[in-house]
Order: C-alpha cells, then structure tokens, then sequence
C-alpha cells in the first residue's frame, strides 16, 4: 500500500485560500469541517480566520444550507434520522441547527425503510430469522424501532404470509448444525446460543429443542 501523501504547508495565506477554495470546490462543506482542514495546512490560526470570514461573506460557506443539503442526500440513500443526526454532529453542526432544520424538513422513513426492503427482500419477512436480519440491516442505515416494525408490516403486505411457524423454523435451523438429538446440557447451551443469535429468546430456544428432539424420535 502506498503512503498518505504528505500535506503541503501553506507558506502565506494565499496558499490557505487556495487550499479553502480547493476544498469548497470539491463540495459543500460546514464551518467546522474547513476549518479542521486548514489546520492542517497552517498553525496560523489568524490566517486561517480570514479565510474562514472570507468564505462565509461571499456565502461560499453557510451551514443552514450545508445541512439541509445534507439531510436531503443522506435521505435519498435511505438514512433514518438516527444516522443522520449522528453525522450531522460529527461535521459540527449544532444541535440547535439540526433540530430546527429537521422541524422544517418533511419526509417519510417508514416509506423510505420499506422501499430499502422491498429493494433488498423479495419474499415476506415473516420468520423470527429473517426478522432479526431486516431489523440489523434497517437499524444499520439509522432507522428507529418504530420505523422498522411498520416499515416490515408494509413490505409483508405485497407477499403472502408462509404458512410455518417459528419454532418449525428454528428446528429447520438447528437440522443445518445438528444431526443427532440434542440431549446433554453442552448441546444444549449451544443450540440455545445458535438461536439466539438467530433472535430466538431462549424460551422459543428450549421449545424448539424439544421439538427438533421430538422429531427425531
């Protein structure tokens, strides 16, 4: 692998506005964002002030519009507002910019999370298996509990529901791993930790261990 390219110092502070004006080229940026990256190019914290004032009177600096522009992106690749409150932040922008900015923001995450499973799913998210997986992919992106429960009853509206239930599943499960009965405490403890990595709690655990038993009989 190649070594990060070493950052050029800046000799005066034409070389702090070129490096300013690089940047904003790119993209937009917030405040805090550019002045992070002229500190990388300066110690003098004058110049880097001037430039910073310079760019924020000509409006080529401006987080109100940094972070509606940021919001509307981060939707449309199907953020929930977790993530994007989140990231907000880490580009320092105030949490009094980001609520406001939000109030004023309209815009459906249960249908935004449905379109992300309707794009990923083709199937009905109906056992406890396919659940957990949906709801890990969907928290991923930022989504809330609430958003995600409503978001996978809609994407199961479009698919009809299988007709097993979830213990059948999880005995499915534990066929793939074992091939005897599961009968000593050891097997136990890890058919148990199998499901519920899978999202069984460890209740539907000890029910589908018996059932899978029961079916070997």
């Amino acid at each position: 692998m190649f070594a990060n390219k070493p950052i050029k110092i800046a000799k005066d502070i034409e070389g702090v506005r070129r490096s300013a004006l690089w940047h904003l080229s790119r993209r937009d940026h917030s405040e805090a964002e550019l002045l992070t990256k002229l500190q990388r190019k300066t110690d003098n914290q004058e110049w880097i002030n001037t430039i910073i004032n310079e760019c924020l009177d000509f409006n080529y600096l401006n987080d109100e519009r940094f972070c509606e522009s940021f919001i509307r992106s981060a939707q449309n690749k199907g953020h929930g507002r977790t993530r994007i409150q989140q990231d907000l932040k880490l580009k320092g922008i105030s949490e009094s910019l980001i609520k406001n900015t939000f109030e004023n923001n309209e815009f459906d995450y249960v249908e935004s999370a449905q379109r992300l499973l309707n794009n990923k799913y083709s199937e009905a998210i109906a056992t406890q298996h396919l659940k957990q997986k949906a709801m890990g992919f969907l928290q991923a992106k930022g989504h809330g509990f609430d958003t995600i429960a409503i978001a996978i009853e809609a994407h199961n509206e479009h698919y009809p529901t299988p007709s097993f239930n979830d213990l059948e599943e999880a005995c499915l499960l534990l066929g793939k791993k074992f091939r005897v009965r599961i009968e000593d405490q050891k097997q136990k403890n890890k058919a148990i930790r199998h499901l519920i990595s899978h999202g069984y709690d460890y209740s539907k655990s000890n029910q589908a261990i018996k059932l899978f038993n029961e079916k070997l009989n």
